[in-house]
């Protein structure tokens, strides 16, 4: 993209602001709808006095975590350690954040997986493609061995591995594995996670709209869960991969400098959340109860 540099500049120079703030409240609203996710998990799993508005702020801190930490799910360690202020115990808090970010990856592998089938072969590189069948079929065995206690002792030799912090993974697989009678708490999870992805993918239709892109909402499903589950792949926040695959995937659709000026836009809408989430961050209780 090192060539496409001034082009790049103009797409993005001639902006709609209005529209790619409304792509951003977009985004904001498919935050707060999984922050509700969680809320059910939480509440699921006892009698865990925590309120809406404090799920919210762990979920948008966990935003501000990610360009720190590993993958984009790196702020989840964080979050998982200030709700154990309310579960008192790690364990616990870690299962709770495991359980619904497992929930969340399941949903999104799940989506890209389908997409896959609808997608044109000449859109989508054959790496990619095994790349998202692997992480399907990884995802399916940890499903069943988080689900089946049976399969998972097969694994009890791999402990070994671990072996100092062997104690800590069994509790949080028993805390986890709590949760494969709560069917119903499940499908519910599952389609708040749907319905988060869904409004996020609208909030990106946005924030390309916002550039003059007129993509049909229908690529944007099939392309965009591609992209969010190949951004799991190590880096920090995403960052590089994401980018990368969104050229690839949406630059025979706008061309590579539109695609390229549109995943910038991308993270100029996770870098304002981050933004949002340190500011939350330095002025919320947990940050307070750290210091102390």
């Amino acid at each position: 993209m090192r060539g496409k540099y001034d082009q790049i500049i103009n797409v993005l120079k001639n902006t709609n602001m209005a529209i790619f703030a409304a792509g951003f409240l977009i985004f904001i609203l498919a935050m707060a709808i999984a922050a509700f996710r969680l809320k059910l998990i939480i509440e699921a799993h006892g009698d865990i006095g925590i309120t809406y508005p404090e799920v919210l702020s762990l979920t948008i801190i966990g935003y501000f975590f990610n360009n720190f930490l590993p993958t984009s799910i790196g702020g989840d360690v964080v979050k998982a350690y200030y709700l154990s202020r309310k579960t008192k115990t790690r364990t616990e808090s870690f299962a709770l954040i495991f359980i619904d970010r497992a929930i969340g990856l399941f949903t999104l592998i799940f989506m890209a997986f389908t997409a896959l089938f609808f997608v044109k072969s000449d859109v989508i590189d054959k790496s990619f493609k095994n790349i998202i069948y692997a992480i399907a079929a990884v995802s399916v065995v940890i499903v069943i061995f988080m689900a089946n206690r049976n399969f998972a002792k097969k694994f009890s030799f791999l402990l070994a591995l671990v072996r100092p912090v062997k104690e800590k993974l069994i509790l949080v697989y028993e805390a986890a594995n709590k949760f494969r009678h709560r069917k119903l708490l499940m499908l519910k999870s599952l389609a708040i996670s749907v319905l988060s992805q869904l409004v996020y993918f609208i909030g990106i239709g946005l924030a390309a709209a916002s550039i003059g892109l007129r993509i049909p909402i229908m690529d944007i499903l099939l392309r965009m869960p591609v992209i969010s589950v190949i951004s799991l792949l190590p880096s920090i926040n995403g960052l590089g991969v994401r980018e990368g695959a969104t050229v690839v995937l949406f630059g025979g659709l706008v061309g590579k400098a539109n695609a390229f000026a549109l995943t910038l836009l991308m993270l100029a809408m996770l870098f304002i959340a981050s933004i949002l989430g340190g500011v939350v961050y330095s002025l919320s209780p947990q940050y307070k109860m750290r210091r102390e």
